[in-house]
């Protein structure tokens, strides 16, 4: 049986990121998905201006590969508000003032690639169903090949990437969940008019829908709602609700979307994703052998849109800690004491994000809390290019979070 020093479950941007990095390094790195590729996944498919350094670190041939694809380029994000007060904040404080978008199908195929250049050993269409275990300490993976049969890949450290329902993530126990949970459902529209160089984002007290261009005239359309509204939405309140069925009709109900839509413009079907605000309680396997990266070790809200910059960056994070450990071959799973300074750097880096994302989707859940801040920055645009800065990840999220700025959003 071949020992790996990793193996990765889950291919997409944390998953492709962190085998692209290890492998580069010398590691035996596997990396499997249950999916084939190229696919779709119910994103917003933006890339925060902060994300192009860290495509440029991972090599200019991703970078390239963006460039080269079609995409969308968006300079800042537009918030309208319930009765329609809307401000826009353009990204400021970064070497380039916009950030990419491009469909998931596109993007997480050029990382998969790039992984399996640097010497990865890319495996698709193999749902990983359980942890091998030596002790305490994971030891490697169970998973499912093409004719039904199980198959065990041992590795030092097994690397959850597989999302929001991650498999990892529930065999080691740490799954917590916590309200406003949400769910939401996108798909890619054609032609939807009024779309220009900036992302956009409509508050209602039904939820929110975000739009964002992902090139050749198609649009990335999410509509976000309360998990209980799909439970118990029926009509009387009883019985699910279908709102892939009934999606440009929602869509219709903000008044600022009303006929911007034409529904035989639908070029792919509506994909649901969530609930979300879920997190695991440590990015690292009590044990040792496992570590959590990207969805699977947090998601609260997509409103700010920063799932991919997160899962880029984890990855960064991952093999700053994993290379040192695995330089020196051995079998034993990486013990617990050599994966804590990985928890203490993804807490260092993203402690700021989790609080503003936290703060924001509390508050979007409140209408009027919404309309106040909305108007205020509309009067501010200082404020607004700030706000949705700290959100594309171009300056840190602490200066929205300093009491005086909090204090001029509110009064």
């Amino acid at each position: 049986m071949t020992m790996w020093d990793a193996v990765v479950v889950g291919a997409g941007p944390a998953g492709a990121g962190s085998a692209l990095l290890l492998a580069r390094a010398g590691a035996r790195v596997l990396l499997l998905d249950r999916a084939r590729f190229p696919r779709d996944k119910p994103c917003s498919e933006y890339l925060s201006p902060a994300t192009t350094a860290i495509l440029a670190r991972l090599g200019e041939d991703v970078l390239g590969a963006v460039e080269g694809a079609a995409h969308a380029k968006l300079y800042g994000m537009k918030v309208v508000a319930p009765g329609g007060a809307a401000m826009c904040g353009r990204f400021v404080d970064a070497p380039r003032p916009y950030s990419f978008a491009l469909p998931r199908t596109t993007f997480d195929a050029i990382l998969v690639t790039a992984a399996a250049r640097a010497g990865a050993v890319v495996r698709e269409g193999v749902p990983v169903d359980d942890l091998i275990w030596d002790g305490r300490a994971v030891a490697g993976v169970v998973a499912r090949t093409a004719d039904g049969t199980h198959e065990a890949y041992r590795a030092r450290v097994t690397i959850g990437a597989d999302g929001l329902r991650s498999v990892v993530a529930r065999r080691l126990g740490l799954v917590r969940t916590a309200p406003p949970r949400r769910v939401a459902f996108t798909a890619h529209v054609a032609d939807v008019a009024g779309v220009d160089g900036v992302g956009e984002l409509h508050v209602s007290d039904r939820g929110y829908v975000g739009l964002g261009p992902v090139g050749s005239g198609v649009t990335t359309v999410a509509l976000v709602v309360p998990l209980a509204a799909v439970r118990h939405g029926g009509r009387g309140g009883r019985g699910a609700r279908d709102y892939r069925r009934t999606f440009f009709d929602e869509l219709e109900r903000f008044p600022g979307l009303a006929g911007r839509f034409d529904r035989r413009s639908l070029v792919r079907e509506v994909l649901v994703t969530g609930p979300f605000a879920q997190w695991a309680r440590t990015p690292v396997a009590p044990g040792g052998g496992a570590i959590l990266v990207g969805d699977a070790a947090d998601f609260f809200d997509p409103f700010t849109g920063q799932g991919i910059h997160t899962a880029l960056r984890g990855a960064e994070l991952v093999a700053e800690c994993l290379i040192p450990v695995l330089t020196s071959r051995g079998e034993s799973p990486v013990s617990r004491r050599d994966l804590a300074p990985y928890a203490r750097a993804r807490r260092r880096a993203f402690l700021g994000k989790w609080l503003l994302e936290r703060l924001i989707a509390v508050g979007v859940g409140s209408p009027a809390l919404t309309k106040r801040v909305v108007r205020r920055l509309a009067r501010r645009p200082d404020l607004a290019d700030l706000v949705v800065s700290a959100a594309g990840n171009t300056v840190p999220a602490r200066r929205v979070l300093a009491p005086s700025v909090l204090a001029q959003l509110l009064w």
